[in-house]
């Protein structure tokens, strides 16, 4: 390695151990969670998977995935990016639901796997958009295996399963495991 090289990669590290520390601090400083805000968190975290790409049990799409398949499937680059930026964002707003839910301390583990679960579905969205405009781009599935999504659906259906509910809570249902979305 050269020695500009590596500067640049201290520097980077520099950089994300930065970043990572102010998100540490800024996450220290709020308060934790109760139940019920992790609850109304993580069912709108999951909400987002259902709205932005569809069911991932049985494969169906949502409205979102539809706009971006058909217009992937026209070669349309165009509205392959406003499709496919629709579902990023929703995405993302699950995402901000998800660090909510991990400030609960009992399912702060399964609020990261959900989390992890969401840039799985970031990558695949990415990935099938840029195949408007290139059919020999990344696949879709490849992209979400990549980025750790079998595993963050997984642990993330296991902890629903085994993230403990406090004595007296009422858990509310989640409409996205019902398939009401």
């Amino acid at each position: 390695m050269t020695r500009a090289f590596r500067a640049g990669v201290l520097a980077l590290f520099t950089l994300i151990a930065v970043a990572c520390g102010s998100v540490a601090q800024q996450s220290a400083s709020m308060p934790p969670a109760t139940f019920s805000d992790y609850d109304a968190a993580f069912c709108g975290a999951f909400t987002s998977v259902i709205r932005a790409y569809g069911n991932p049990d049985t494969n169906a799409p949502s409205a979102m995935r539809k706009a971006l398949d058909d217009s992937v499937a026209a070669g349309d680059r165009a509205a392959a990016d406003v499709a496919s930026t629709a579902m990023l964002n929703e995405l993302e707003a699950g995402r901000r639901l998800a660090a909510t839910a991990a400030r609960w301390q009992p399912g702060a583990a399964t609020a990261g796997h959900l989390d992890r679960l969401l840039v799985a579905f970031e990558a695949w969205t990415s990935a099938k958009r840029d195949r408007a405009s290139d059919p020999a781009a990344l696949d879709p599935q490849t992209a979400f295996e990549r980025a750790g999504g079998v595993d963050a659906w997984t642990a993330t259906i296991q902890g629903v399963s085994t993230t403990p509910i406090p004595a007296g809570a009422s858990p509310a249902p989640c409409r996205a495991f019902q398939g009401e979305v």
